[in-house]
């Protein structure tokens, strides 16, 4: 199964100039690299988000999240907690536990969202890649409580990857 983490940020200022975006842009590189999590920006996003890419308002953001640098998905990231074969090799993100993951994620976010430049931040989580945005389920939380809600709904979907669109309150 391929799973597809789809960012959009909007700014306060309606008027944000490319370097303000491009300064942004190192920041999540950079919240990613300390939590361990990979993103794509701009130009290197999945071909299917081209289109949301090129209809962004001046003052919107898109990013995806990813497994690590070396990944285009979020397979191992947002999967729900199962059991291992052992007789196999995974990466080690395999291992790590979904509260730990999720944790990560969280963290990840919430340090994004102390950027004073940021209005909104909102997540489509889509684990059957269809983004059909009229079938996303919508949810409004706060940052705090993003990794409990996730266990919540992995839990809810039997371990699966819940498809839906998460608007984090500022």
């Amino acid at each position: 199964m391929y799973t597809s983490i789809l960012v959009k940020i909007e700014f306060i200022d309606k008027n944000i100039d490319l370097d303000k975006k491009i300064e942004l842009s190192f920041e999540i590189t950079n919240i990613g690299v300390k939590y361990k999590i990979g993103t794509n920006l701009g130009g290197n996003i999945a071909k299917p988000f081209i289109p949301v890419l090129q209809k962004l308002k001046n003052y919107e953001l898109i990013f995806e999240l990813t497994d690590c640098p070396m990944d285009t998905q979020t397979v191992d990231l947002f999967s729900g907690d199962c059991p291992i074969d052992n007789s196999e090799k995974h990466v080690a993100l395999v291992y790590e536990s979904l509260f730990s993951r999720m944790d990560r994620v969280q963290r990840f976010f919430e340090e994004l969202l102390d950027n004073k430049n940021i209005k909104n931040v909102i997540v489509d989580i889509d684990a059957e890649n269809t983004f059909d945005y009229q079938e996303f389920d919508k949810i409004r939380i706060k940052v705090s409580k993003f990794r409990d809600k996730m266990i919540e709904l992995f839990e809810e979907n039997n371990q699966f990857t819940p498809t839906i669109r998460i608007i984090f309150e500022k």
